[in-house]
């Protein structure tokens, strides 16, 4: 009958290197020896069992790991405690408890890496970048998701932070490698404007599809498109076309290049609703259905002046716009206003934008996004891309009505971005001298001309458009 010793236990390391009970030579990377019993190490690990048991090896070679790691690992299973377990060998303690299948000393690891690799003294790129790179090298070397997940739950960043962490993180993108740009994807999570922005800056200086290198398919094949569409709609919307862009201009692109660049850009055209993958409807198919407002009168209490004339105008001129999907819209240059009507109160949390497209920028363009964060205060932020930061809740529009269906107009000159809602100015951004710091020059694209707008909405049920769809 087998011992019944559970482990981890305390069998003295007054024992290590034991001229009698030793038995087993660990041969360390410079010649130095450490003698272990076999009994001792085989009830911690079964790999270490069948090796000593049925393979009958008497020498173990341990040269892929650091004597201090070696030396941790040997006394843990002597002791059952971690107490020489540091930052500096951590990774070779834990790759050999992955290794030999010690299970509690697994644990171990991952507690010791969230207690004290994930503590920083400093909160300095570097501690952060450590603990970091070890998480993700457990998870392309061991296939151990667990780390990269305590990275992501338990390293808190500021909106500015996680965006300098990604950059640097990220720089020289043609030589890091893949599993940095996986592991940065899942460290974004819903900030994916932060990669799209990395990707664009990268790409700026090889304006070419033959320049693409394989981290750049890689990400373009790894990268959410549907969570970076909802999210961030602007940005997409950038970097497709900045893509498009490319692949028109470039004639010696291989196959591969052309084949993930295309896809990528169709899957653009690809949205979820409700869990459900469709493809994108027609646009006539979008037209509103006089029978859906029905009762609008009785079942909404209007807020706002000429209650008549707007539900009139819903009648005969307004539409519903196609969710989570761009519509090109042509207004007059060189106003271009676009008028939308929010209705009842399920739009909190909910985003519309704006993107404007500018021929003096390569066809590219920049965009407008708002979003309400407050019903009850009637509190919007905003978000103009090239002139503030990258996100809302940093930027509010200033005395929106607290009316239940509210008229809106956005208006885009060569020097303002105005938008009104009910007839109340409640945004005249000037792009001159309004821009957030760092943004002097990025911003001057929005005093040229534009070819034309387009509209997305990601609450297509209760927002009402005044627009010609092309």
């Amino acid at each position: 009958m087998k011992p019944r010793i559970r482990v981890p236990a305390n069998f003295g390391k007054e024992h290590i290197n034991s001229p009698v009970h030793g038995n087993i030579k660990l041969k360390l990377k410079d010649g130095q020896e450490i003698k272990v019993n076999s009994i001792i190490m085989s009830l911690n690990s079964p790999v270490i069992d069948n090796l000593t048991s049925n393979l009958t090896q008497s020498t173990l070679e341990m040269d892929d790991f650091t004597n201090s790691a070696v030396d941790c690992f040997v006394e843990s299973m002597y002791t059952g405690d971690v107490e020489k377990l540091e930052k500096l060998n951590f990774e070779d303690v834990n790759k050999m408890a992955h290794v030999f299948k010690v299970g509690w000393l697994s644990k171990k690891c991952v507690l010791f890496y969230k207690t004290d690799i994930l503590k920083f003294e400093n909160n300095s790129y570097r501690e952060i970048e450590f603990a970091c790179e070890i998480a993700s090298r457990a998870h392309f070397h061991l296939k151990q998701k667990q780390f990269v997940s305590l990275f992501v739950k338990h390293v808190t960043f500021d909106l500015v932070s996680k965006n300098t962490f990604l950059q640097r993180y990220l720089a020289g993108f043609a030589k890091v490698p893949r599993r940095r740009i996986d592991t940065s994807l899942a460290v974004a999570s819903k900030d994916l404007n932060i990669i799209g922005n990395c990707l664009t800056a990268y790409l700026s200086s090889n304006f070419e599809c033959a320049k693409f290198d394989e981290n750049v398919l890689h990400l373009l094949q790894k990268l959410d498109v549907g969570k970076f569409r909802q999210t961030y709609p602007s940005q997409f919307m950038e970097l497709v076309n900045f893509l498009s862009e490319i692949l028109e201009e470039s004639e010696s692109a291989c196959d591969e290049v052309k084949s993930t660049i295309t896809s990528f850009i169709k899957r653009r055209r690809t949205i979820l609703v409700k869990g459900e993958e469709i493809q994108d409807t027609d646009n006539a198919n979008s037209e509103m259905q006089l029978e859906d407002f029905e009762g609008l009168e009785e079942n909404i209490d209007f807020g706002c002046k000429d209650v008549q004339s707007q539900t009139a105008n819903v009648r005969s001129v307004w539409r519903r716009p196609l969710e989570n999907q761009w519509e090109v819209i042509q207004p007059s240059p060189p106003i271009h206003s676009v008028q939308f009507i929010t209705l009842g109160e399920t739009g909190q949390q909910r985003r519309i934008g704006l993107y404007f497209r500018f021929p003096a920028d390569k066809g590219l363009g920049r965009g407008f996004e708002m979003k309400c964060e407050n019903i009850g205060t009637s509190v919007w932020s905003y978000f103009i891309s090239g002139c503030t930061n990258s996100q809302l809740k940093s930027e509010f529009l200033y005395n929106v009505p607290r009316d239940k269906v509210k008229h809106w107009t956005v208006t885009k000159t060569f020097t303002h971005l105005n938008v009104t809602c009910n007839d109340v100015t409640v945004l005249n951004f000037n792009f001159a001298t309004d821009h957030s710091t760092g943004y002097e020059n990025s911003c001057q694209i929005w005093v040229k001309n534009c070819s034309s707008v387009s509209f997305w909405t990601s609450y297509a049920e209760n927002l009402l458009l005044k627009s010609q769809v092309t």
